[in-house]
């Protein structure tokens, strides 16, 4: 979710008076490069260690099962067909700018690590109106993302007590998930935009990306917490969580290989 729109971006300016010759020659000479972090923070129920429910065993939960966390926007994030248990295709609806649409699809792998979790992606493939393959919108630009999603679990570590909080106080919202990415871009600008100087177009799309980064984040949390609420207080959920694992990993055993 969070790669696609700010490709979308990306996609808007290189739209915009391509000249529509038969023959390109592309120069990624302009570079956008963002650093943004957010936390949200998390309330963890009354004996979550003991129930089994705390924040950081919902962290550590099988990377395969991002595919149940909410997208905003009404994304559809999906295991890849073909990939590994750690491949993800997210398709973002079709967004309408002037009369063109232009629809994102994103491959990302996540990987899951003792302390955290790493979202990377370096793939992104825009669809939508015809004049997308006519002007090769595909080659105009290349990037990466990297993604570090960490987390502070009070129930089993002692958290900070601030000034506001005394001791025996509740410190569930000491709990929190924190968000930590890295973009860059390289875009070749078309016509007109190659005539402004570069450093310009640079700073205007960094603080663009910037603004675009941080409202995504934003929204991405908030759907990350709320299923872990959701996890954490409905018993049926998880379950059927469990059972989509097991149904998953059986038919992967019954798959031969070719």
């Amino acid at each position: 979710f969070l790669i696609s729109y700010l490709i979308i971006h990306v996609a808007f300016i290189a739209i915009i008076n391509i000249p529509t010759t038969s023959a390109f020659a592309f120069n990624l000479d302009t570079k956008v490069r963002v650093e943004a972090g957010m936390s949200t923070p998390i309330t963890v129920p009354p004996n979550a260690v003991k129930k089994g429910v705390n924040l950081e065993k919902y962290m550590l939960l099988p990377v395969e099962q991002y595919a149940l966390v909410p997208m905003p926007l009404d994304a559809t994030l999906s295991r890849l067909e073909n990939g590994s248990k750690s491949d993800f295709e997210l398709v973002v609806p079709p967004v309408e700018f002037l009369s063109l649409k232009v629809q994102p699809v994103v491959e990302a792998e996540v990987r899951l690590e003792s302390d955290r979790v790493v979202i990377t992606s370096q793939k992104c493939t825009l669809s939508g109106s015809p004049f997308i393959e006519k002007v090769k919108l595909n080659e105009r630009f290349d990037f990466k993302i990297d993604c570090e999603l960490t987390w502070v679990d009070s129930s089993v570590s002692s958290p900070t007590i601030t000034t506001e909080q005394e001791e025996g106080e509740d410190q569930g919202l000491s709990s929190f998930i924190a968000a930590k990415t890295y973009l860059s871009v390289e875009v070749d600008r078309p016509v007109p935009f190659n005539t402004i100087p570069r450093r310009v177009v640079e700073k205007i799309g960094n603080t663009a990306m910037r603004i675009s980064i941080k409202y995504i984040l934003k929204s991405f949390l908030k759907g990350l917490a709320q299923d872990y609420s959701r996890w954490a207080e409905d018993e049926d959920y998880r379950k059927f969580r469990s059972n989509l694992m097991v149904k998953e990993e059986a038919v992967s055993f019954a798959t031969p290989e070719v």
